[in-house]
C-alpha cells in the first residue's frame, strides 16, 4: 500500500522500501540520524542492517520519498488491540525510527512523514498510534496531534531508550485530541 501527498515542497509517496537502492537508503538514514546523530551506539551498539525486526510480520519498514528521493525512514509496528479489559480502543500501531535524512531536515519533510503514517495506518484499520519521544522532540509529535500517555493506558512496548516519553494519538480525531486528554508544554 501507498500513501501520497501533495505540498509546495513536492510530490511525497510512503510505502515499504521496494529496491535494494531504497532499502540502503533506508539503513544509511536511520544509521546517521538515529545511531549517529542521537548516539545510539552506546545503548544499542553498532547499527545492524540485518537485524530481525526489520523482516518481523508486526513490522512495517516504510520510506518516505520525496520526488523520487527517498528523505525519511519509519517502521510501524502492530501492537494489537489496547485498553483495559471490556473496554479495548482498538488496534493500535507504534511509531518507531523516525528519521529524516539530515540533509532534509527543518523542511517539514518529518510533519508530512506523521500526516501520512496517520493515513496508511487508519486505512490499515488501527485506531491509535504510539510513539517513544525523547525531550527534544516532544513539541514536533504534539503538533501531529500526539499527547502524552495518560497513567490508565499502559504502553505496549518497553521504553527503547532510556528517558523517552510515552506519547499516543487517536487516529479517528486527526490533529485535534478532544478525547479530554491534555498535552502540557511550554512553547
Amino acid at each position: 500500500m501507498k500513501c501520497f501527498a501533495h505540498t509546495r515542497s513536492g510530490r511525497f509517496e510512503l510505502r515499504r522500501p521496494e529496491t535494494e537502492t531504497e532499502w540502503d537508503c533506508f539503513h544509511s538514514i536511520r544509521e546517521r540520524t538515529l545511531w549517529d546523530g542521537l548516539d545510539l551506539h552506546a545503548t544499542f551498539g553498532a547499527y545492524n542492517r540485518d537485524h530481525p525486526v526489520h523482516s518481523q510480520d508486526d513490522n512495517t519498514p516504510l520510506v518516505l520519498i520525496r520526488n523520487g528521493i527517498v528523505t525519511g525512514t519509519v517502521s510501524l509496528q502492530d501492537m494489537g488491540d489496547h485498553g483495559p479489559s471490556g473496554h479495548k480502543t482498538g488496534p493500535e500501531i507504534e511509531v518507531r525510527g523516525v528519521a529524516i535524512d539530515p540533509a532534509c531536515q527543518g523542511q517539514g519533510y518529518g510533519g508530512v512523514m506523521l500526516m501520512l503514517v496517520d493515513r496508511y495506518a487508519s486505512i490499515k484499520g488501527y485506531r491509535r498510534a504510539g510513539v517513544w519521544s525523547d525531550a527534544d522532540t516532544v513539541l514536533f509529535y504534539a503538533r501531529s496531534g500526539y499527547i502524552h500517555r495518560p497513567a490508565d493506558m499502559p504502553v505496549r512496548l518497553a521504553c527503547p531508550v532510556p528517558g523517552s516519553i510515552p506519547m499516543t494519538k487517536r487516529l479517528d480525531l486527526g490533529v485535534a485530541q478532544n478525547d479530554g486528554s491534555v498535552l502540557i508544554a511550554a512553547a
